[in-house]
């Protein structure tokens, strides 16, 4: 079978979109290929192990700086690569495309650059760090040998950038029946639930704002749940208690995926507080915590911005609030709190959208076509 590595700059499994979305590629291509995969290393995880048929190789990050661990992740996916004969190397950032890249002249395999990856968006530590990344994915996308886009208006996007039977759609997707089994509890106050990384530009402050509105009116509680950006503990705690909203709002660490469903199952209303929406790059891609909020039947709020256009209509599949305006937000989930026919129509509605456009095995039946170029 031709070997295959994949690799990208996340830990696997994680709860990131990045760890989440890699199964599905590995489901997709280990039928027909030998896959080792190459991936940064987070806690306690091993450093090699066998998750079924394939290798997964764990790269040790112990510097404190995000550069720094990116530079190390590099140092070590270049020995892989002198080190093993790979057919095709499947990169899931430019991090690790930049290496691929330079390095496949010498060893003749084919390059996939896969955007369901990109942080192009998100927030960074270091708005070098953020250019850098722009500068090396264009580069990726130029000369990888497939380009896998993860929207219809990626794909357009980038066919008009050079050699258009490159480009191949790959979107997104979500195991619906992972979702789709728990019962909500009755009674209690409405919950209210974020699932996400906790960090500056993920609109935690504003939605933290919001409540302060939304407890005025209802008794409600809110729910926060994800891995921490270091040093921004501390100033979501400080808003909380100023706010006055310490007995109103929990914040727990990140939740395994397989306990996901059970989370997401105890909430009245899921919030997408912020998304990323860099017009001029076709990369950006929408939160896919959204796709599992819609798998579980969850009334949803989120920003009006064009990412989730491909995925919500407002009042349809999702009520939409002005972005960074924590009033509009807080009117949202009022709404959906105090108009329970409506709240249900948004969900069934999201939950027939995902189960019709979104689904995993829909995902992995087109990398698998996409696949087939290369051949």
């Amino acid at each position: 079978m031709p070997r295959v590595l994949l690799t990208g700059f996340c830990a696997v499994p994680g709860p990131r979109r990045a760890g989440v979305q890699l199964r599905h590629v590995i489901r997709s291509l280990t039928p027909h290929h030998s896959v080792d995969l190459l991936v940064a290393r987070e806690g306690d995880q091993a450093y090699v192990e066998r998750q079924g048929s394939v290798r997964v190789l764990r790269v040790p990050t112990h510097e404190a700086d995000l550069r720094s661990q990116i530079q190390s992740f590099q140092r070590a996916l270049k020995r892989q690569l002198d080190g093993a004969d790979y057919d095709v190397v499947h990169c899931r950032d430019s991090w690790s495309g930049i290496p691929v890249l330079e390095a496949r002249s010498r060893l003749d395999y084919a390059m996939v650059y896969d955007l369901a990856r990109s942080p192009l968006g998100e927030t960074m530590t270091e708005p070098e760090l953020d250019a850098q990344y722009a500068r090396d994915e264009d580069a990726c996308l130029l000369a990888a040998d497939l380009v896998l886009a993860p929207t219809p208006a990626a794909v357009k996007a980038l066919q008009n950038r050079g050699k258009p039977e490159r480009v191949v759609l790959s979107p997104l997707g979500v195991d619906v029946d992972r979702f789709d089994w728990e019962v909500p509890p009755k009674g209690g106050p409405p919950r209210i639930l974020y699932v996400g990384s906790i960090d500056p530009g993920r609109g935690v402050r504003v939605l933290v704002r919001a409540m302060a509105a939304v407890v005025r009116e209802v008794d409600a509680r809110l729910v926060i749940a994800g891995s921490m950006a270091p040093k921004f503990d501390q100033p979501v705690r400080d808003a909380i208690r100023e706010l006055g909203l310490g007995e109103k709002v929990e914040v727990i660490g990140p939740v395994d995926h397989d306990q996901l469903p059970a989370l997401l199952a105890t909430a009245t209303v899921c919030v997408v507080p912020a998304a990323s929406d860099l017009t001029p790059s076709p990369t950006v891609v929408y939160p896919t915590k959204i796709l599992e909020y819609m798998a579980c039947r969850r009334a949803i709020v989120a920003p009006r911005r064009e990412t989730l256009a491909h995925v919500v209509e407002n009042n349809r599949e999702a009520l939409l609030f002005e972005p960074g305006d924590p009033l509009d937000l807080a009117r949202k989930v009022l709404r959906l709190i105090g108009e329970p026919l409506l709240r249900d129509r948004i969900a069934q509605n999201a939950y027939e959208r995902v189960r019709r456009d979104f689904t995993a095995s829909a995902a992995r039946r087109a990398l698998r076509t996409a696949y087939s170029i290369l051949s």
